[in-house]
């Protein structure tokens, strides 16, 4: 009886008619309050969430899971291959190879540095979604496409220079003949394909090249890189393989394609939390008009709160009733947060904004996740109860002989 007792007052506290106008007003700011913190919090997760998860899956459609390299020196491709697709064939599901280098595009007599990367086009596939970036000529293979001294460039690039598929253009190859000068020379290549990855740094200085014209036109043999698909996409399948990896090829470098881009990862990771903390502060502050409603409201239920005692009621339940009134303005109140933040996210999907290209990608994600939903409302309910709990104390400290004598 005792615990629907204090849920019951507190609910007719904060609903009844005729309470004091000026606590009606506390109680609406409140209200507000941190729903507009809730909601401005929930909002930013799903943007910052929706930044990481979309160039997440924008890398790692273009690099590989797993890749292999021997710093200083080249792979034998078919060697390592072999063993892997022996051995680990219950991880793996793709391998491939790729070589890179940097060349210079010459173009109309503008020169540009360009990142080239050499890859099979027989297995590629099997490792990235490069196949399925291709605008132009779409529902192609790279098989097709790669045919020897061919190559596939990126749309910003293929615009900056007017470039379309069927054009030859140059690449300069360094080619050292002594130690104080560096000669170029000039290589012809034909525009097979123009690819749209929606990452500028890759669409305008990244382009791709068969392995076998990439070796032939340095003059090499072997691999850079071995490249690997894992049958799950897992952080911790992959930590699981990469270690299995390591073990069985202990001269090589076994590395997930995040560790090739730690910069980008953890600034990802960092603007995520510290948005998500300064956005709570916010939710804090509109949480501690929680505490001022208490301490008005503690004050005007003097006399309740003395008869309340004088009647037997123990103080833990009296404390429970301002208890509930602080747990229910805060929980109605982020749960309306949370929903309005939903709608506001699922307009941003409906209706994508268009983001300048200094960004990495070409519109305003949103992911809307549930364990960002049950992280939100934990955190707004600890703020709440934090911001609550402190009033309670006032409520044991009225002297019952004097409130009854006097009020």
């Amino acid at each position: 009886m005792m615990n629907a007792l204090a849920p019951l007052i507190a609910w007719r506290y904060l609903w009844h008619k005729n309470k004091d106008s000026s606590i009606a007003a506390m109680i609406k700011i409140c209200f507000i309050g941190i729903l507009i913190g809730t909601c401005a919090l929930m909002l930013t997760l799903i943007i910052t969430n929706g930044f990481e998860k979309v160039i997440h899956e924008k890398m790692r459609g273009i690099n590989a899971q797993v890749v292999i390299t021997c710093p200083g020196s080249k792979l034998d491709a078919d060697g390592i291959s072999a063993a892997i697709t022996t051995q680990f064939s219950n991880y793996v599901r793709g391998v491939s190879s790729i070589s890179y280098k940097y060349v210079i595009l010459d173009h109309d007599n503008t020169q540009t540095v360009l990142f080239l990367k050499g890859i099979n086009p027989l297995t590629e596939s099997s490792v990235t979604n490069l196949a399925d970036k291709i605008t132009a000529p779409q529902r192609t293979t790279l098989a097709t496409l790669l045919k020897p001294d061919s190559i596939i460039i990126g749309y910003k690039m293929a615009r900056e220079h007017h470039l379309k598929v069927g054009q030859t253009i140059t690449v300069m190859i360094p080619e050292p003949r002594s130690k104080k000068k560096l000669a170029l020379e000039g290589k012809k290549v034909t525009v097979a394909g123009i690819f749209n990855i929606g990452l500028e740094e890759y669409d305008n200085n990244l382009a791709f090249i068969s392995l076998d014209t990439l070796n032939k036109f340095f003059d090499e043999r072997g691999v850079d890189t071995i490249t690997l698909a894992l049958k799950a996409d897992s952080d911790t399948y992959e930590h699981d393989v990469i270690d299995k990896l390591s073990k069985r090829f202990g001269h090589l470098r076994v590395q997930s394609w995040k560790e090739q881009y730690p910069a980008l990862v953890s600034s990802l990771k960092l603007e995520k939390y510290v948005m998500f903390l300064v956005l709570a502060l916010i939710t804090l502050v509109a949480c501690m008009n929680m505490m001022s409603l208490l301490f008005m409201q503690i004050q005007s239920k003097r006399r309740d709160i003395a008869i309340f005692q004088a009647m037997g009621l123990p103080a833990r339940v009296i404390r429970r009733i301002f208890l509930y009134m602080g747990l229910i303005i805060t929980t109605s109140a982020s749960l309306c947060g949370m929903g309005l933040a939903a709608w506001g996210g699922y307009l941003i999907q409906r209706y994508p904004i268009k983001l300048p290209d200094v960004y990495y990608i070409s519109y305003l994600p949103a992911r809307m996740d549930a364990e960002i939903f049950i992280i939100v409302f934990i955190a707004t309910l600890i703020l709440g109860f934090l911001a609550t709990a402190l009033p309670l104390r006032q409520s044991s400290r009225i002297a019952i002989a004097h409130v009854l004598r006097q009020e």
